[in-house]
């Protein structure tokens, strides 16, 4: 099955309250994409730096970015207020999917697999065993092509994504490019989708302005991945969530590479320690020296925090 690049151009406008929505979008075989290869995307000059089986490193609007073939979603919001009376927004999605057959754009088997292995491991208190299972879900949700299908239409699959951020299946800071990934798939499939595909179940179960949060959220999270030592990048993810300060190194993307395999070796180290009062501190020792063996020095919620007393 081939593969292709898929950028995403949506432009909204507000006028005095009224709303106008712009939508194209251009794919792109992924056989031609090949390191030096430039082409044009939407008025601007993009840029092949390097591709390999599961990333691709691009240069567009004076910026790299690095994408995920397999399961990153990539947005580049741009704001402009230029007046009281009108507003804009812009937005740019770059993501990778594989053209499928009828009969394999969903399997609601899978994903209700795939769903309820997550939701055990958050009763289990092991988020961290989702970020694979994230992954695997988000590519087989963009993988569904074109957006609209007899099988599953863009308010469901924006549902589904939905339901996995409100539940909390992943951490924001700890893995923030998958969360911000689901976060852009999710506000894209609001941008394709029509009033028709909301039947009884959806009109019941769908918060319709849930889209004004995650949109805050893409906005700090652009900021964050970018640059994480971005002092305003700081301020963002400080205001991911919470009162408690969190090291902005977890925003970096070594430690988004390795946070899983940590947390793997993690649970078999302390695997019969007991799990009451005081076992933060033995994890957080733990963790912070298994980061350090990786090259990470990672400051603790109790190194963060010196005044907050942790048990």
């Amino acid at each position: 099955m081939k593969q292709h690049f898929n950028i995403v151009k949506i432009e909204t406008s507000v006028d005095s309250g009224v709303g106008n929505r712009v939508k194209s979008w251009e794919h792109f075989d992924s056989d031609l994409l090949v390191p030096g290869h430039t082409f044009t995307v939407y008025g601007r000059e993009l840029t092949i730096v390097s591709i390999d089986e599961d990333v691709m490193v691009f240069d567009y609007r004076d910026r790299t970015f690095k994408l995920n073939r397999h399961w990153q979603v990539l947005g580049t919001p741009e704001f402009d207020t230029s007046n009281e009376r009108l507003s804009k927004q812009a937005r740019n999605v770059f993501f990778f999917s594989i053209d499928r057959d009828t009969e394999l754009e969903w399997s609601d088997k899978y994903a209700a697999e795939l769903v309820g292995q997550m939701t055990r491991n958050n009763e289990d208190g092991k988020i961290w065993m989702n970020i694979p299972l994230v992954r695997e879900f988000i590519h087989e949700l963009k993988d569904v092509a074109p957006f609209r299908s007899e099988i599953i239409n863009p308010a469901y699959k924006a549902h589904f994504i939905a339901s996995l951020i409100e539940n909390d299946y992943i951490d924001k800071r700890e893995t923030p490019r998958l969360f911000q990934s689901l976060c852009e798939l999710y506000r894209l499939y609001r941008d394709f989708e029509n009033p028709s595909d909301y039947d009884d179940y959806l009109e019941e179960h769908f918060d319709k302005n849930y889209f004004r949060q995650v949109d805050k959220w893409i906005y700090s999270l652009a900021m964050i991945v970018s640059d994480p030592q971005w002092k305003h990048a700081i301020q963002c993810w400080n205001g991911l969530g919470g009162m408690l300060k969190v090291d902005p190194i977890q925003a970096t993307e070594r430690w988004e590479e390795i946070i899983y395999d940590v947390e793997k070796e993690l649970d078999v180290q302390l695997k019969d320690e007991p799990h009451g009062m005081g076992f933060c501190h033995s994890y957080w020792s733990a963790k912070r020296a298994a980061l350090a063996r990786k090259g990470i020095q990672w400051r603790s919620p109790s190194m963060m925090n010196p005044k907050v007393m942790f048990d």
